[in-house]
């Protein structure tokens, strides 16, 4: 099964994606673990992304495709499917994505788990995680500015995914254990 967790910082993609993998028996693909990754290096790159992360902008297509493809690829060998998490980010990176990879090398997602939160739920939780894990974009200048990104520039894959039939919605303002259980029960896994 391929599958990509949509939603807005804070929204839980992640909690969520991991655990979905680990029960799939699939490799949790997340930008933001590699993003965090190539930052940890230290390098000219590294230190470029730190830059971009810090700001809360997006990273620029033809690099996160680039880091991001080769670990999609590798996954779908490996196991036969994955859970994406952060990648496809934007409407452009969605229709290039399916145009040059999803027939060719059939990583087209099956469905798409948009997690839909309250902004201001959104902005304690991630002011929360910047307590509990120092991370230095949550801050809540840089917290804003990420939302309004993800307005912008990601929500657009709503209507998107919708159009293509594979969206299902999930309402994430919940305990962390009554969403799994929604999104294994649209998923068919519940059963």
């Amino acid at each position: 099964m391929r599958l990509l967790m949509l939603g807005p910082p804070g929204s839980g993609k992640g909690t969520h994606g991991v655990r979905l993998a680990k029960e799939l028996g699939v490799e949790h693909v997340s930008s933001g673990d590699v993003l965090r990754a190539t930052i940890a290096t230290d390098t000219p790159l590294g230190r470029k992304l730190a830059g971009v992360v810090a700001r809360g902008d997006l990273v620029d297509d033809d690099l996160l495709f680039d880091l991001m493809i080769p670990i999609a690829v590798r996954a779908m060998r490996q196991t036969g499917g994955f859970v994406a998490d952060g990648f496809p980010r934007t409407l452009a990176q969605a229709q290039r994505a399916y145009r040059e990879l999803g027939i060719d090398r059939d990583l087209k997602f099956h469905a798409v788990v948009s997690l839909d939160v309250p902004d201001d739920v959104l902005i304690r939780r991630l002011l929360d995680r910047a307590s509990a894990q120092g991370r230095p974009d949550d801050t809540l200048d840089v917290i804003q500015h990420r939302l309004a990104v993800y307005n912008d520039e990601t929500r657009p894959l709503i209507d998107y995914y919708r159009g293509r039939g594979i969206l299902l919605t999930v309402d994430a303002d919940r305990p962390i254990d009554d969403v799994y259980a929604q999104i294994k029960d649209l998923l068919g896994l519940s059963r």
